[in-house]
């Protein structure tokens, strides 16, 4: 039962970008995956190049789910005599943020903007960026943070190579080299301090977690130290509790189904999902998405029918 949720949730998961590709279409979406010795920590980038010509700017809701966010945003299009947009290099170095909430929050796409995206895995940025969410989190309400602020070793130099190509993949590969060279530094510095026993240790256990069907004690039991150990630990490294990201894993896995699958019925879905029963996941749901899963069903099933309708 553990390894057919575990295939689901990665099954479902490769299905919602699939998905993303078409529902924003309008926004020039286009998805990558990172080198392989770096999918520990990274889910995935994202590239967004708005139409110039759009009439409006674009709103999109996004949903937490444990992971963490770098955005890269390049300067607009220049303008030619003739007022057609064209894609120069203007060389202003793009804004950089680092987004670390874990709440529902919309986000406003205007015409003509270009968007690099880096998604971690919770703990990604922790390893990779040496950022303790727990220490943000719990000095500051802000969650969109000026990259530029934290001090990232390499970051100015990536920024002022980034500005020499307007051609996505080749930006992707300057990024993956920056955070190539991160990974070097960060567990280097790890080793250096003699605590190699500490390298790794949420993220080995991530997979663990959220596959975890019963209650956590399970999963507890299986560590190599102490529950309050594991759990400092994941704290600083995640900025949530064990349990905090379960529910957020299982209420992602939720609007997947309900996404791919409208047809299910809520008490299926609450099953598939590891939720006790629909109350429970309709008790979570409301509180990660701010909306009933009967009503986030609705939506789905709108959309479907009348594709226009997103």
């Amino acid at each position: 039962m553990v390894f057919s949720v575990r295939y689901k949730a990665n099954l479902l998961e490769m299905r919602s970008f699939k998905r993303f590709e078409t529902e924003l279409a309008h926004l020039g979406f286009n998805h990558f995956q990172p080198l392989a010795p770096l999918r520990p920590w990274v889910q995935r980038y994202f590239h967004l190049r708005v139409a110039t010509d759009l009439p409006q700017s674009i709103e999109q809701t996004f949903y937490p789910d444990g992971g963490t966010s770098l955005h890269f945003y390049f300067p607009t299009p220049t303008q030619t005599l003739t007022q057609t947009p064209t894609q120069t290099l203007s060389g202003e170095e793009p804004q950089v943020l680092f987004h670390c909430g874990q709440s529902i929050h919309s986000q406003a796409f205007l015409p003509g903007i270009e968007l690099m995206t880096v998604r971690f895995h919770p703990g990604g940025a922790f390893h990779l960026l040496g950022i303790e969410l727990q220490d943000i989190l719990s000095t500051s309400s802000v969650t969109t943070i000026d990259a530029t602020q934290l001090q990232l070793p390499g970051l100015d130099q990536l920024l002022s190579q980034l500005t020499e190509t307007n051609q996505p993949a080749q930006r992707i590969a300057l990024l993956e080299h920056w955070l190539l060279q991160l990974s070097q530094q960060q567990f280097g510095a790890v080793l250096t301090r003699h605590k190699s026993a500490m390298v790794g240790l949420v993220q080995a256990n991530l997979p663990k977690l959220i596959q975890t069907q019963a209650g956590l004690e399970d999963f507890y039991r299986q560590l190599p130290l102490s529950r309050r150990q594991f759990e400092r630990r994941f704290k600083q490294e995640t900025g949530l509790s064990p349990a905090q990201l379960l529910q957020l894993n299982r209420v992602k896995i939720a609007r997947n189904l309900l996404s791919q699958s409208p047809n299910l019925s809520l008490v299926q879905v609450a099953f598939d999902c590891g939720f006790y029963d629909q109350a429970h996941l309709h008790q979570h749901f409301v509180r990660v998405t701010q909306q009933t899963p009967g009503q986030y069903k609705k939506r789905k099933m709108s959309q479907i029918s009348n594709p226009r309708s997103r």
